[in-house]
């Protein structure tokens, strides 16, 4: 199963260097362009963005492209003029539309702010909490790593 990640948990783990875990966690993750594109910006430090390439060179990380005139694209843009949604940005958006449209999980730290298209679409979203709760329960971790992970 696909586990599509939001800038909020690729940030994180990026901004603290231990990809290491994800790829401990996880096979392989998939983020969208607009996903890539955010945390390739001027703004963004080098060494996130040299850590993020490095990740999409190996392999790890799948750029998935979210190319007009595509059910990919179709949601995508539903959920972006969804009137009542005011919250969902760019990378959200295109995160929930890749995980619809491939029955993924989404790697998102508020579900509340995305609640209404998990109940819609039955999609499955995992948090930081979730991730390093697995990776203690597998021994990768430390439970003192995991209470620092997590203040």
């Amino acid at each position: 199963m696909k586990i599509i990640y939001d800038i909020d948990c690729l940030l994180y783990f990026l901004k603290k260097e231990r990809t290491d875990l994800l790829e401990e966690e996880f096979s392989k993750i998939v983020i969208s362009n607009k996903v890539f594109n955010s945390l390739n910006n001027p703004s963004i430090s080098d060494s996130i963005k040299d850590n993020l390439n490095s990740l999409v060179e190996k392999e790890f990380v799948k750029v998935e492209e979210i190319s007009f005139n595509t059910e990919t694209f179709d949601i995508y843009y539903e959920i972006k003029n969804d009137h009542k949604n005011q919250v969902l940005g760019d990378g959200e958006a295109s995160s929930i539309a890749i995980a619809i449209k491939n029955n993924g999980i989404i790697a998102y730290n508020n579900p509340n702010a995305i609640k209404d298209y998990l109940e819609k679409y039955d999609l499955r979203c995992i948090t930081l909490e979730d991730i390093f709760n697995d990776l203690l329960k597998k021994g990768i971790i430390s439970k003192e790593e995991y209470d620092n992970f997590l203040k």
